[in-house]
């Protein structure tokens, strides 16, 4: 099999936001006009004692290039320079409906014969950096595609999955899952351990009773039990969803896809609580134009 490396240069920053619904544009306003990738203060997933917080995150959005479609799944690293282990090999796939991308970390190497016959172009490596030796950089495989070769089967449910060299998995879905599994140590190793194909029958009952209870704390809900069902079962399973045929955005009235520069922090905490969630609105991201579109601070990383 033909094998290639992934180029790993970047260039200038510049702002891009892409918001759906009323309430999201009015949001847009809000959000700082210079965004860094969100990766201080989150734990090292690659130490010996497993993450220490789940900020990986998952996007899907329309490419800057007309009628492409970007895939894009991101986690923090902790930079040590006491340890190497973040230098070892992690298999990264990315699942988005009937295809699948396998991708081997550092270096980035992945099989090019696809990619060549369908327009396509993978990124693996690092997209943003935290300055110091214990600082944080923020890892990324990013997919480019024509969106014609997705169109074909439709709807997409899009999901990822990270190996590390220990043996360790890690699993990336939609925002709203992953808010619960930092709450809920329990729930989140049972998560990591399973595909969306098992969700429902394995973990329908632990996400209602974690919703229901931050239900009850706001006080918003009237029947917390009942709200939590009914979000839970729009949740499971645990895929992000997206129609490029769709205008893209993920808002309170419904979630097509989500884009980095997106406020979702806000939406996945009103809906889980069921009450308006306080604090500044702050995008996940800061896009630049040329591919693969996320920020990078330095050319070391």
């Amino acid at each position: 099999m033909k094998r290639g490396i992934m180029n790993l240069e970047t260039t200038t920053v510049t702002r891009r936001t892409v918001l759906g619904g009323v309430i999201a544009s009015a949001l847009a306003s809000m959000v700082p006009s210079k965004v860094f990738a969100e990766v201080v203060g989150s734990g090292a997933d690659d130490d010996a004692d497993g993450p220490k917080s789940n900020k990986a995150n998952l996007y899907a959005f329309p490419g800057v290039q007309l009628e492409t479609t970007v895939i894009a799944a991101t986690w923090p690293v902790h930079l040590n320079r006491f340890d190497w282990s973040t230098q070892k090999e992690s298999h990264v796939t990315i699942h988005a409906g009937a295809r699948k991308w396998d991708v081997e970390l550092p270096g980035g190497s992945v099989d090019t014969a696809l990619l060549e016959r369908h327009g396509c172009r993978v990124f693996a490596g690092s997209v943003a950096t935290q300055p110091g030796a214990d600082g944080v950089a923020l890892k990324a495989v990013i997919i480019k595609m024509p969106k014609k070769m997705q169109v074909e089967s439709g709807p997409m449910e899009i999901w990822a999955e990270r190996v590390l060299h220990t043996g360790q998995r890690q699993r990336v879905g939609s925002p709203f899952i992953a808010a619960l599994l930092a709450e809920d140590p329990g729930l989140a190793q049972s998560y990591h351990n399973l595909s969306p194909s098992d969700d429902r029958a394995m973990l329908m009952e632990d996400v209602v009773r974690v919703i229901a209870a931050k239900g009850r704390k706001s006080g918003m809900a009237g029947d917390p039990d009942t709200y939590a069902r009914r979000v839970a079962s729009r949740l499971l399973p645990d895929v992000l969803r997206y129609d490029p045929q769709w205008p893209s955005g993920f808002t309170f009235a419904a979630q097509n896809g989500r884009h980095p520069e997106e406020v979702s922090d806000l939406v996945v905490d009103t809906i889980l609580s069921g009450s308006p969630a306080l604090g500044s609105p702050k995008a996940d991201v800061h896009l630049q134009e040329p591919f693969p579109f996320f920020s990078r601070r330095d050319s070391a990383a």
